[in-house]
């Protein structure tokens, strides 16, 4: 069961005395189990009975016995197991080893005044294993996965909702393109803006002066300077970030990876990929390749395999400190546009 699903049925969910919550977006899996504990835990219960154990310092038998073992004052407890490696293929060395026969025995006959929470953040369960087979027939895994840029329309119709405001798509890019694609940044930008407006529609004006602006969205108004041959906003730019005290070196380093996706991604279009394909093959995000296909239009190969030997022989010149880094920057942007 993915997220939304999870959190419209979370009253029916929190009821399980086992609940799996599995997938790389640690955001979603935190949201979860803060709503499965606002649901059996009142605020006084969270004090004394919410504990958590490290499954990669501490052994599983100790979170069952714990999970066992009647709350002193009485009610409900949740125990959560946090890094539950042992249900993925992944190696991950520990000090202990989970006696997982018990926790299948558990799982057969769990009490009824405890609820376990597995935690595993990975992307996948080995459904192989002897221990997930039990835990499918148990009941729902709950997954987390990370957002992928289809799923973006519908995360922002959940937010608008839960914070009763309304704004366009103009402004949904904008967002994406200054904080990226994590949940918890947009969320915390969209919670800006309903402090700001209230309820109801913010115009574009409003919502333009209130979202952040970070070193990686201004390093992108960076790229595309560059690209459309605009010195003069490409220099403000820099001068900028710069004052947000951000350092040629690591500017340098965010120029560079964003020409050498460009260059990955248009060498791939070359070569008959797909959008979806390209972003398997370097490893980024569907809206990131959708970006730099644009900008790739502008330029063939060589242009931009030459503005790569740039950076790198401009990220040469500051660290052996040939050149002071701001002269060196700002002549290198003057190489890439002119």
């Amino acid at each position: 069961m993915h997220y939304l699903e999870a959190k419209k049925q979370i009253k029916k969910i929190a009821k399980q005395p086992v609940i799996v919550i599995y997938g790389d977006e640690q955001f979603l899996i935190e949201s979860l189990i803060q709503s499965i504990v606002d649901v059996i835990l009142t605020e006084a219960e969270k004090e004394e009975q919410l504990i958590t154990y490290d499954m990669e310092e501490q052994p599983l038998a100790d979170a069952i016995l714990e999970a066992e073992t009647f709350p002193f004052f009485g009610g409900n407890k949740i125990v959560v197991c946090e890094g539950s490696y042992f249900l993925t293929g992944k190696k991950v060395r520990t000090p202990v080893e989970h006696d997982l026969d018990r926790f299948i025995d558990y799982l057969e006959q769990p009490v009824d005044f405890s609820t376990l929470i597995i935690v595993v953040p990975y992307e996948k369960l080995d459904e192989r294993k002897k221990v997930v087979k039990a835990l499918k027939k148990q009941g729902d895994l709950l997954e987390c996965k990370t957002i992928i840029e289809r799923d973006l329309s519908q995360w922002f119709s959940y937010f608008k909702q839960q914070y009763q405001i309304d704004f366009s798509k103009r402004i949904e890019d904008l967002l994406i393109q200054e904080v990226g694609t994590s949940l918890q940044l947009l969320e915390k930008e969209i919670e800006k803006l309903s402090l700001f407006q209230g309820t109801g529609a913010i115009i574009d004006e409003d919502a333009k002066a209130l979202i952040s602006h970070s070193a990686k969205a201004s390093s992108f108004t960076l790229v595309d300077a560059v690209m459309n041959r605009d010195l003069s906003l490409a220099i403000n730019t820099y001068k900028d970030l710069v004052r947000l005290n951000e350092e040629e070196i690591g500017l340098l380093a965010l120029l560079s990876s964003q020409i050498r996706t460009i260059y990955q991604v248009k060498t791939l279009l070359t070569k008959g990929y797909s959008q979806k394909q390209i972003a398997q093959q370097i490893k980024v995000h569907p809206y990131v390749v959708k970006m730099s296909e644009t900008r790739a239009k502008r330029f063939n190969l060589n242009q931009l395999y030459q503005a790569l030997d740039l950076c790198a022989e401009t990220d040469y010149t500051i660290k052996q400190g040939k050149m002071d880094k701001r002269l060196a920057f700002e002549m290198l942007l003057y190489q890439l546009v002119i």
